[in-house]
C-alpha cells in the first residue's frame, strides 16, 4: 500500500481540509467554532504521513492552532472512511476562553461532535479541576464525566489527598450556561466524607454572577448567643442582584440581612437592611434600612441620594454594626467646573442620641451655593458667591424648653446671602510673594417661631487682607532641598461681631488650612470680625529618595476684646494658641502627622492629634493619639484622651493577622478591641474574628463577638487564590 510521506523538523503546514476535521474534534470537547469554509488553521508536527486510503498520520509533538485555541498531542490518526479521529496522549486542549482539557486517549466520530476520552481532566479558568476516568462530549456544548473528583487544591504528589474535594458518580458541564451538575456528590475534607448530596448544581469559575449560596458564617456573642448566617445570592440580571442572609441564634433570635444592588448606565444604588426578632415582647421586631445612590446627570452634574432609618437607638451597637448617632436622609446635586461650583442639598436629620429631642432639633434643612471665578488678567481674580438656606424644626414652641441647647424649640430660619472677593498676587524683585484680598458680603435672615429673635434681619460685612511670604530655598548634597518660609497677614475688618445666634458655626477647627483665612467660621450664621494679624513660619524638606516633611508654627493676634470663638478652639482670646502642625513622609513607607494647639500663657496642651503609620512589604501599623478638653460650645462634657492602634501583618504565605484597639486614658480602660486571623491557600480561606466593646450604658452592656467564616475557593463564585504550598 503506497503512501505519500512528508517530513519536517517542527515544520509548519496549512491544510484547510484536514484542519476542518481536526478542529471539529475539539468543537466536540466544548469549543463552539464558526464554519470552517473561510477559516484556516496552522498545524505543526515532526512528521506527517498521508496514506492512499485516506488516512492521515501526524507524529511527534503534534501542535495545532486556530484563532485563540491551541491543541497538542503525541500523535494523531484520522480515517476518512469511518470519519474517526484518534489521538494519543498526552493531549492538551486550550480553548483560549478559560477551559483546558487534558487526556491520555481520545476517539471522536460523527462529524467530530461526539467522542470519548480516557483519563481526562477538565480545568476551568485555571481554578477548578475535574478528574475523571472517562469523558464524553456531546454537540459541542455538554461534557459528561464519569467517576469524578473535583477540587481547586494544588496536588504535588501522586495519589495525594487534597485539602477538600467533591467526589461524584457523574458530572455534566454545560459550557453555554456555565453550570456544573453533580450526581451522587460527596463532599470530603482532608479525605473524610462530610456531606452527601444526591444532586448538586454550581456555577463554573468562568461565571462571575450566579444565583446560589455563599459561604456561611458562624457567630458568637456574649449578649446575643451563638448563631449562624447563611447568605443566598440572587442574580436578577446583568445589572441587579439581591443577597439575603437569614440567621438564627441561640438566644431565641431570628432575622435576616438584605443587600440590594442595581447598576444603571449613569450610576448605581445600594440598599442594606436588617430585620430581627429577638424575643422581646415589648419590641419584637427591630431593624434598619440604609440606602444610597449616585448618578451622573447631564452637563457635568452629579446626584447623590441617601436614606437611613433604624427601629431603636441601641440597634447598631447591640448588633456589632457601625455606630451612628444621627440618621440622615438627603438628596444632593453638585457640579464642579473650571471656574464654577454649584451645590444644592435637601436633607432631613433624625437623632438617636438619648439626650436629644428631635422635635427641637433642625430636622429639615435645605441649602444652595454657587461660586464663580472670573479672571481679570493683570487686575487679579474676582470671585462671586451666592448662598441660600433654610432650617426648620417640628416644634411650634417659640420658647426654649428643657433641652440644654439654649435655642427656641420651634425656631425656623430662612436666609440668603451674596458675596464678592477680589484677589491680586504679585512677586517683588527680592522674591517676596504678595497677595491682596478684598471681601464683601451681605446676608438677609427671616426668623420665625422664636419669642426672642423673631423678625427679619440684614447684615453686611467688608474686610481687607494683605499678606506676604518670603520663601528661601537651599539645595544641599544629592539634590536635597530645604525651604524656610516666614509668612504674615494683616486683616482689617469691623469690630462688631454678629450676635444674632450661632447654629451652624459652633465647631471651629484652628489648623493650617485656615491660618490665613479671612473668615474661619465654617457656616453662614457667623462672620469673623475684628482686625488681626496672622503669622506663620514654615519649614519644608524633600530629597531625591522620596523623603519629605514640613512643620508649621502659627499664631493669631486680634484686637477684638470680646471672644467670638470657644476656648477649646484655640481662638477664644486676643492672642491665640500656638498652632503646631507637621507631616513627615519617609518614601511612602513611614509617615507622621501632627496637629496641636498650645496655650500661650501656660504652655498647656489645648488639643493634640498625632498619627504615625508604617507600611512594609508584609504589613502595616498605625498608632494615633487624640486629646480634646471638655467644652460646652463644642458639645463635650468631659475631656477626650484616647489612643488608637490598628495593624495588619502577613505572618506567612497562608496566615495574615490584623488587630485594632482603642484605649481611653480618662477611664484607664479599653473602649474597643478586635483581632482577626485569616488562613488562605489556593483553594480555601478561613476567617476568624474576635471583638470586644467595653463601653456600657443603661441599655447596652459590654459585649464580645466571635465570627468564623469558611470559603472553599474556586467554586460558587469564590475566586481561587494563587497557588501556595502543596497539600498531601
Amino acid at each position: 500500500m503506497g503512501a505519500c510521506k512528508l517530513r519536517a523538523k517542527r515544520g509548519r503546514l496549512t491544510l484547510t481540509l484536514w484542519f476542518k476535521v481536526l478542529f471539529g474534534f475539539f468543537t466536540g470537547l466544548g469549543a463552539v467554532l464558526p464554519a470552517f469554509a473561510q477559516d484556516r488553521a496552522v498545524f505543526i508536527a515532526d512528521q506527517m504521513i498521508i496514506q492512499e486510503d485516506g488516512r492521515l498520520y501526524a507524529l511527534g509533538d503534534v501542535e495545532a492552532r486556530y484563532q485563540s485555541m491551541r491543541v497538542t498531542a503525541a500523535s494523531m490518526v484520522y480515517d476518512r472512511a469511518t470519519d474517526m479521529l484518534t489521538l494519543q496522549g498526552p493531549i492538551l486542549y486550550d480553548d483560549g476562553a478559560g477551559s483546558v482539557i487534558l487526556a491520555n486517549f481520545a476517539q471522536l466520530s460523527d462529524g467530530m461532535q461526539s467522542g470519548l476520552l480516557r483519563s481526562a481532566r477538565l480545568i476551568l479558568d485555571q481554578q477548578l479541576q475535574l478528574s475523571a476516568s472517562a469523558a464524553q462530549s456531546l454537540a459541542g456544548r455538554y461534557t459528561t464525566l464519569q467517576n469524578v473528583a473535583a477540587s481547586s487544591c494544588k496536588i504535588c504528589q501522586t495519589n495525594a489527598t487534597p485539602l477538600w474535594e467533591i467526589r461524584a458518580r457523574s458530572v455534566v458541564h454545560d459550557k453555554q450556561t456555565q453550570q456544573i451538575y453533580f450526581e451522587g456528590a460527596q463532599f470530603r475534607l482532608g479525605g473524610v466524607p462530610l456531606v452527601y448530596l444526591p444532586q448538586l448544581r454550581m456555577p463554573d469559575p468562568t461565571l462571575k454572577r450566579a444565583t446560589g449560596f455563599l459561604p456561611p458564617k458562624l457567630e458568637a456573642s456574649t449578649s446575643r448567643g451563638f448563631g449562624v448566617k447563611i447568605p443566598y445570592f440572587i442574580a436578577l440580571g446583568a445589572h441587579r442582584d439581591v443577597t439575603l442572609s437569614p440567621y438564627i441564634r441561640s438566644e431565641n433570635e431570628r432575622g435576616f440581612d438584605l443587600r440590594y444592588r442595581q447598576a444603571f448606565a449613569a450610576g448605581d444604588i445600594e440598599v442594606n437592611a436588617s430585620l430581627s426578632n429577638d424575643g422581646d415582647l415589648n419590641d419584637p421586631l427591630r431593624g434598619y434600612v440604609l440606602a444610597s445612590g449616585r448618578f451622573d446627570l447631564r452637563n457635568g452634574y452629579k446626584l447623590a441620594l441617601r436614606a437611613e432609618t433604624v427601629s431603636d437607638a441601641n440597634f447598631f451597637r447591640g448588633y456589632g454594626l457601625e455606630e451612628r448617632d444621627r440618621l440622615v436622609t438627603s438628596a444632593t446635586i453638585d457640579r464642579t467646573a473650571r471656574d464654577t461650583y454649584d451645590f444644592a442639598r435637601l436633607q432631613g436629620f433624625h437623632s438617636i442620641r438619648s439626650d436629644d429631642v428631635n422635635a427641637t432639633q433642625p430636622s429639615t434643612m435645605a441649602e444652595f451655593n454657587r461660586q464663580q471665578r472670573i479672571s481679570m488678567g493683570d487686575w487679579g481674580d474676582l470671585g462671586l458667591s451666592y448662598h441660600s438656606h433654610a432650617r426648620l424644626r417640628a416644634s411650634q414652641n417659640p420658647l426654649d424648653g428643657d433641652d440644654p441647647d439654649d435655642f427656641a424649640d420651634g425656631r425656623d430660619v430662612t436666609g440668603f446671602g451674596m458675596g464678592a472677593t477680589w484677589n491680586k498676587t504679585a512677586v517683588t524683585e527680592q522674591g517676596v510673594l504678595l497677595n491682596f484680598a478684598l471681601a464683601a458680603r451681605m446676608d438677609s435672615y427671616a426668623v420665625r417661631q422664636d419669642a426672642v429673635y423673631a423678625g427679619d434681619y440684614t447684615r453686611s460685612h467688608l474686610a481687607f487682607a494683605a499678606d506676604a511670604r518670603f520663601p528661601m530655598v537651599k539645595t544641599g548634597p544629592q539634590g536635597a532641598q530645604h525651604l524656610i518660609e516666614p509668612m504674615a497677614q494683616i486683616v482689617l475688618a469691623p469690630n462688631t461681631p454678629t450676635r444674632l445666634f450661632n447654629e451652624d458655626s459652633a465647631l471651629v477647627e484652628f489648623d493650617e488650612g485656615n491660618l490665613f483665612a479671612i473668615n474661619r467660621f465654617p457656616g453662614s450664621d457667623r462672620i469673623e470680625a475684628g482686625s488681626r494679624v496672622n503669622m506663620g513660619l514654615r519649614y519644608a524638606y524633600h530629597d531625591a529618595e522620596g523623603r519629605r516633611g514640613q512643620v508649621l508654627l502659627g499664631k493669631v493676634i486680634s484686637d477684638l476684646d470680646q471672644a467670638q470663638f470657644s476656648a477649646a478652639s484655640g481662638l477664644g482670646q486676643k492672642s491665640s494658641d500656638w498652632l503646631v502642625a507637621g507631616q513627615l513622609d519617609m518614601n511612602k513607607r513611614q509617615s507622621i502627622t501632627l496637629r496641636s494647639l498650645i496655650a500661650p500663657d501656660t504652655a498647656r496642651l489645648r488639643k493634640l492629634e498625632l498619627r504615625s503609620a508604617y507600611s512594609g512589604k508584609s504589613g502595616e501599623i498605625a498608632v494615633g493619639y487624640l486629646f480634646a478638653p471638655a467644652d460646652a460650645d463644642e458639645g463635650r462634657s468631659a475631656d477626650i484622651s484616647e489612643i488608637s492602634l490598628s495593624a495588619r501583618q502577613q505572618l506567612s504565605a497562608q496566615w495574615r493577622a490584623n488587630i485594632a484597639a482603642r484605649y481611653d486614658e480618662q477611664t484607664n480602660k479599653l473602649s474597643r478591641a478586635g483581632l482577626g486571623l485569616e488562613w488562605r491557600n489556593e483553594c480555601m480561606r478561613v476567617d476568624l474574628s474576635l471583638s470586644r466593646t467595653f463601653t456600657s450604658s443603661a441599655n447596652v452592656r459590654p459585649n464580645t463577638d466571635f465570627g468564623l467564616s469558611v470559603a472553599f475557593l474556586g467554586i460558587g463564585g469564590q475566586a481561587a487564590g494563587p497557588s501556595g504550598q502543596c497539600q498531601g
